[in-house]
């Protein structure tokens, strides 16, 4: 994905989830991740949690998130919730201005009604009904907020969601943690530490994920030169690129694009 603050709609979206594999990232909704079996990452309030089967993340809004899998595992079961904050009545203020200490729950610690709510709301609507997915919401919320401890949301949570905002429009830019802190108005080392400690990677290792996430869809879907793509993402150098794609991904710039014309032309 090439937008990492996510301008989500106002609509409540559920789906299954059971291949995830996506870049820290915040928007403005409420997320639920309900794992129906193991072999889930879950990166938030700092920490990476492998899910158990069972489990729950309950992201609050603007809080900075990732996703992905255990390694071996390609997929495994598992349910995602986008809720907008207008569907979360009474907890709505909650919610705005408070975050977890940690923002997982274990199987064995939910009440039985969070399950049936997910199994509920993953069932398809004709015609939808707003009003019952509403209240399946609160009713997920009113079975789990009482077992968190929360806290208000802090200045360092802040500083970090600006800085994901900056990151998410600017990172073609030849941009440094100097620079930014500048920016912010915050030291050099308090950035660098308050990035790893809330995203859970470094400072370089996330721009260069929001670079080839955007390398990945130009490789797929246009005809651009490979050099070019490099510095249309924010490489210094096509060597840079090819390093650094290696790296992440396995395979050359070249060899992603031949794989992805070739299971074009398979299917």
């Amino acid at each position: 994905m090439n937008a990492f603050y996510e301008r989500r709609p106002d609509e409540m979206t559920v789906f299954h989830a059971d291949s995830m594999d996506f870049p820290a990232h915040f928007h403005e909704s409420l997320e639920m991740f309900y794992a129906i079996k193991e072999g889930h990452l879950v990166t938030a309030g700092g920490r990476e949690q492998k899910m158990g089967a069972g489990d729950l993340a309950l992201i609050f809004p603007g809080s900075i998130h990732a996703y992905g899998m255990e390694d071996g595992v390609a997929a495994s079961p598992a349910l995602l919730a986008v809720v907008p904050l207008t569907f979360t009545g009474e907890f709505r203020q909650t919610l705005s201005e408070m975050q977890p200490e940690t923002p997982f729950l274990s199987a064995g610690e939910l009440h039985p009604d969070v399950d049936y709510a997910f199994r509920s709301l993953e069932r398809p609507e004709n015609p939808p009904n707003p009003k019952a997915r509403r209240a399946l919401v609160q009713l997920i919320l009113s079975r789990t907020l009482p077992m968190m401890k929360l806290r208000k949301k802090s200045g360092e949570h802040t500083i970090v969601y600006q800085l994901v905002d900056i990151l998410s429009r600017e990172y073609r830019e030849q941009l440094t943690l100097e620079g930014l802190s500048k920016r912010l108005g915050v030291s050099r080392f308090t950035l660098s530490r308050v990035f790893s400690e809330q995203i859970g990677c470094g400072f370089p290792e996330y721009v260069n994920r929001l670079r080839l996430s955007e390398a990945e869809t130009m490789l797929a879907n246009t005809g651009l030169p490979i050099t070019e793509i490099s510095y249309r993402c924010g490489f210094e150098t096509p060597r840079t690129f090819n390093r650094v794609f290696r790296g992440q991904l396995g395979v050359t710039p070249r060899e992603y694009r031949s794989a992805v014309k070739s299971s074009g032309q398979n299917k």
